[in-house]
C-alpha cells in the first residue's frame, strides 16, 4: 500500500507578494525619515516631510494592489498566497496610520 505524501503547511508564495513587502519596507523608510527630518529640524521642514509623508502613502496604496491585481489574475483554485495577504495586512495598517497622522494633524 502506497501512501501519499503531504506536506503539513503548504505555502505559496507569490512575486508580488514579495515585490508588496518590499514597498511597505520601503514607505517605513520614508516615514522614518520623515520623523528623522521633523526631529532634527523642530518641525520646520514641512515641505519634505509632507513629500515624504505622500509617497509613502502613495507607495502603501500600491502595495495593496499589487498583490490584489495578481489575485486577480490566479485561477480560483490556487488561492491567496500567504505572503501577499501578509503584505496586504501590513500595507493596510501603515495606510490607516499614515491617515490617521493627516486627520491628527488637521484636527490639531
Amino acid at each position: 500500500m502506497n501512501r501519499k505524501r503531504t506536506k503539513l503547511f503548504k505555502i505559496n508564495f507569490s512575486t508580488a507578494g514579495m515585490i508588496s513587502v518590499l514597498i511597505f519596507a520601503g514607505s517605513l523608510l520614508f516615514l522614518l525619515a520623515a520623523l528623522a527630518i521633523a526631529f532634527r529640524t523642530y518641525g520646520h521642514g514641512d515641505a519634505t516631510i509632507g513629500a515624504l509623508g505622500f509617497l509613502a502613502f502613495f507607495l502603501n496604496v500600491i502595495g495593496i494592489l499589487l498583490p490584489v491585481r495578481d489575485k486577480k489574475r490566479r485561477s480560483g483554485d490556487e488561492g491567496f498566497p500567504l505572503l501577499s495577504k501578509i503584505a496586504v495586512i501590513l500595507n493596510s495598517i501603515c495606510l490607516a496610520g499614515l491617515v490617521g497622522i493627516y486627520i491628527m494633524g488637521i484636527v490639531i
